[in-house]
């Protein structure tokens, strides 16, 4: 029987244990609240969460993660100010996957607080928690978030602008694109992954690919091949030489999806690179591209030692010999 098996019988029994003398024993009583399904089990989490102890405060937070609803979203949001750090994150983690839309008012209070030690934490993980619940009201506390000071809270606004895919922000995201923090440029490459050909938000990706960190020339390739940016085979093309086996990939990723025959030359060289990553995401590519000009390189990799590349590889010999 496993240590908690007896928890959703007796939720009394569990109560007594989560007001025990020894903190230990609260700890374990918090933790096994997560798999509770008695509506009661968030009452006794959320008063765990103001325990006197770190440790039971850090077990109600993670387990909180487990139970929906409007009350353990707010309890979590209201312990992103706890004094320990690691019940902070433990908070945060578990806020971030509430996706409750009726806490969004809250944390978008939350995401504007200045002037404590915390703040920043705070809007922070607020921000990030408002991210997936895609809701419109949040647009402009995100727009605003842009110019904070902290380079994590103007990166977790880039990502509720991405998940918004709002027009209407594009000049603040094509702003963003000069941030001096790579992480931050990084994220602006990944919002404008809704962007379309012709748009204003093209060149911002283009550029994004001569990017100094690799990171967001990874991103800006990643981007520019889900949104289909066809004017951007060329520098795609460039970026499929790059130096860094991760920008190299989804180049050449992005290329297979723009199905651009005239990087057939330049992906067929990349089946020959060192990393099997590269060569299967060549062999794909060459596959999406379905040109037969690829077949005599694709047949020249016949016999690749990576099982998963070989088989890439005789996929796309045969979509090109059907093209």
């Amino acid at each position: 029987m496993a240590i908690f098996d007896d928890f959703d019988d007796d939720l009394d029994a569990v109560a007594e244990r989560a007001r025990d003398a020894d903190p230990g024993i609260r700890r374990v009583a918090m933790l096994g609240l997560a798999e509770s399904v008695d509506p009661g089990a968030v009452d006794l989490l959320l008063a765990g969460l103001k325990d006197e102890d770190a440790g039971v405060r850090e077990a109600a937070a993670k387990s909180l993660d487990e139970h929906s609803g409007l009350p353990a979203a707010l309890g979590l949001a209201e312990a992103l100010d706890d004094a320990v750090e690691a019940v902070r994150l433990a908070a945060a983690e578990s806020l971030a996957d509430k996706k409750e839309p009726a806490s969004a008012p809250r944390l978008i209070e939350r995401a504007q607080e200045t002037g404590g030690p915390l703040s920043a934490f705070v809007r922070t993980a607020a921000l990030r928690a408002l991210r997936d619940m895609q809701d419109a009201s949040a647009m402009p506390v995100a727009l605003a978030a842009l110019t904070d000071p902290d380079m994590a809270v103007r990166r977790e606004a880039l990502g509720v602008l991405g998940y918004l895919k709002a027009d209407a922000a594009l000049p603040a995201l094509l702003l963003a694109a000069t941030d001096p923090e790579p992480a931050v440029r990084r994220a602006v490459m990944a919002a404008l992954v809704f962007v379309r050909s012709g748009t204003a938000g093209v060149p911002a990706l283009i550029a994004g690919l001569s990017d100094g960190h690799w990171q967001v020339r990874e991103e800006a390739a990643y981007s520019i091949g889900k949104a289909k940016i066809l004017e951007a085979v060329d520098p795609l093309i460039v970026a499929a030489n790059d130096d860094a086996w991760q920008v190299k990939a989804k180049a050449v990723n992005a290329l297979g999806k723009l199905k651009a025959r005239a990087a057939v030359p330049v992906v067929s060289e990349a089946l020959g690179d060192q990393l099997s990553n590269v060569r299967k995401e060549a062999a794909a590519a060459l596959g999406e591209i379905a040109d037969p000009a690829a077949v005599p390189a694709l047949e020249a990799v016949y016999d690749d030692p990576d099982p998963d590349v070989r088989k890439l590889v005789r996929w796309a010999i045969d979509r090109c010999r059907a093209a």
